[in-house]
Parts: structure tokens; sequence; C-alpha cells
């Protein structure tokens, strides 16, 4: 994960209000698509609930992931502006 990514994680994980409000967005919408694309949700659903236990490298290794894609990239580049205001 690059330290962007990383940089706009902690800031989410630090204020859930944001985190709820980029999540309904459009982009958090998209974001969601792509993260389920391939298996309905399976996989986002495992890493989430590590995550929630304290283990987030399956989530960080999933957004990483989305930055090769050139639709992720632009999503990921928009929310992790969102997250800095």
């Amino acid at each position: 994960m690059d330290a962007k990514t990383a940089a706009a994680i902690e800031r989410l994980k630090q204020n859930k209000g944001l985190a709820e409000q980029i999540m309904r967005s459009g982009d958090g919408q998209k974001l969601i698509g792509l993260l389920t694309r391939t298996d309905g949700g399976a996989a986002l659903e495992r890493a989430a609930k590590s995550a929630a236990k304290g283990d987030s490298q399956e989530l960080s290794q999933m957004l990483s992931g989305l930055l090769n894609d050139p639709d992720g990239a632009r999503v990921m580049s928009r929310i992790n502006d969102k997250a800095k205001r």
C-alpha cells in the first residue's frame, strides 16, 4: 500500500463520520462495487471482519490492488482527496 492510501485509511479510522459519509457517496458506492465484483463481496466481508478485530492487512491488500486498476485508482484518489478535507 502506498503512503497516501495508508494516510487516508488512518484518517478514516479516526473520523467514523467521514468514513460513513464517503461510503454513502457515489465514489464510496463505486469503491464497494469494485471490491465486490469478483466474488459478490465474500472477500470484502472477511477483510472487514478481520479489520474490525484489528487486523487490517487483508483490507489493505484489497485496496492496494485497486490502485492497479485505472477505475480503482481514480476512485481511490477522489476518496483520498475527500478524506484530506
